[in-house]
């Protein structure tokens, strides 16, 4: 004879056991974090893209702007 848990009907589907409210709970808190992590995942992705490009763009307009010279030692004075 087979054990109970292991019977399956004719079209090769197992018995499932009833699911409890609990169950269900669980499975909706489940879901409801993985779409929030998703979510925030994709948030941080795109403000990291916008961050490197921005960063890009000021590193070349700093390099193309012209520089100002040495500075002069404390103390001095102009020539």
């Amino acid at each position: 004879m087979i054990p109970k848990d292991q019977f399956t009907n004719i079209f090769g589907e197992g018995r499932r056991t009833p699911e409890t409210a609990l169950d269900r709970t669980t499975a909706a808190a489940k879901q409801i974090i993985a779409d929030s992590a998703k979510k925030r995942d994709q948030l941080t992705a795109s403000l990291r893209d916008a961050r490197l490009a921005r960063e890009a763009e000021k590193k070349s307009s700093v390099a193309e702007a012209p520089g100002k010279g040495r500075a002069r030692p404390a103390g001095t004075k102009p020539e």
